[in-house]
């Protein structure tokens, strides 16, 4: 039988945790859980991250999660600090959680103790991750290999709109009463989870798929990948949408999780190019974010114009090798390669986008 913490969350079991305190540090202690995971794991994911690729849904969803699956927990006073979740092998580990925020310190604290718990692994992997500096105490290498657009979202849309160029407001206010003008049944609303249907979240990728062929482009999104997205965002997404006619002409799907807001597709008919309405669709969920009193919005990876123009700014995703020592950095050639390698072609990716 579980019992309740002061902070709500249930005291820990004995069974399958081996816990780590350090002497330098008392007020940190350190758990591992191995699977079935407890069930307040996922909760304390998101409270601490706050990111839609550290949530159970989009692990599940994406095929991560497996028996295989361990957690570690840190715990400051008594409080979750920090969740981590990772895949062990025979001399590595893979961390499943990206797109999120990692100090120097707790990366520290996570390879002390999963090093010290498990004398076989050799490194550490991480992908996706934003982080400032490795740890000293350990050999690590670090390379972008992607990027989120970030906007940090003021207290009103008068403050969003005052800290965008003239020409993007002007741009804006223009666009906007073009299209209302052009199209008196111009709407725009935002749906959440339950209501929407499959069949919208579709339209919106077809979109996408449409002016990818009129550009002459290829379609970026695989069959798989369309797949987890539909899934996701019948879990916890949220639907943007600008109708004409009752009909859907634009969209954004998105995800939210503890007032982030990730976009993950914007599209709308080539029909209605002149009209700019993946533009206006994008700033009008921008606007919707900031009354919902949202702290952030994520455009995500890809280099394009409008990202900058509405006030997001390059924040860059890692990847992350440490190593437990110097023996170890060299005897994994392999590492080394496969980590120039992605550095290469994510560098390859940026000179290709507008």
């Amino acid at each position: 039988m579980s019992h309740q913490t002061l902070t709500g969350e249930p005291s820990v079991p004995a069974i399958d945790i081996h816990r780590l305190a350090r002497a330098k540090d008392p007020g940190l202690a350190t758990e591992f859980h191995r699977w079935p995971l407890p069930d307040y794991i996922w909760p304390a994911l998101e409270r601490c991250y706050r990111s839609s690729y550290c949530t159970e849904s989009q692990l599940r969803i994406s095929g991560s999660l497996t028996p295989r699956i361990e957690a570690w927990v840190a715990r400051r006073d008594g409080c979750i600090s920090a969740v981590i979740l990772f895949d062990r092998y025979h001399d590595h580990v893979r961390v499943l959680n990206e797109v999120f925020v990692l100090s120097e310190q707790v990366l520290g604290d996570f390879a002390e103790a999963v090093f010290g718990l498990y004398p076989k692994l050799r490194v550490i992997r991480l992908r996706a991750v934003k982080i400032d500096a490795l740890p000293k105490q350990y050999i690590g290498l670090s390379a972008d290999i992607s990027d989120d657009y970030r906007l940090k979202l003021p207290a009103s849309t008068d403050q969003w709109y005052r800290s965008l160029s003239a020409r993007t407001r002007e741009k804006l206010r223009y666009y906007l009463r073009r299209a209302q003008q052009r199209m008196p049944t111009f709407s725009f609303r935002t749906l959440g989870t339950n209501e929407f249907n499959l069949a919208q979240i579709k339209q919106i990728i077809q979109f996408n798929r449409a002016r990818m062929q009129v550009k002459g482009k290829r379609f970026g999104m695989s069959a798989m990948e369309e797949h987890q997205i539909c899934q996701i965002m019948l879990e916890r997404g949220q639907l943007s949408i600008i109708e004409i006619d009752g009909k859907p002409c634009a969209g954004l799907l998105c995800t939210s999780v503890g007032g982030e807001v990730f976009m993950h597709v914007i599209a709308h008919d080539p029909t209605y190019d002149d009209l700019r309405l993946g533009l206006l669709c994008c700033a009008l969920t921008i606007e919707d974010a900031i009354a919902k009193g949202c702290q952030q919005f994520h455009f995500l990876w890809g280099r394009y114009d409008y990202k900058t123009r509405l006030g997001g700014e390059r924040e860059a995703l890692a990847q992350v090798f440490v190593f437990r020592d110097l023996s170890a950095f060299i005897q994994r050639p392999g590492d080394l390669v496969a980590h120039a390698l992605a550095s290469a072609r994510a560098w390859v990716r940026r000179q290709r986008q507008p």
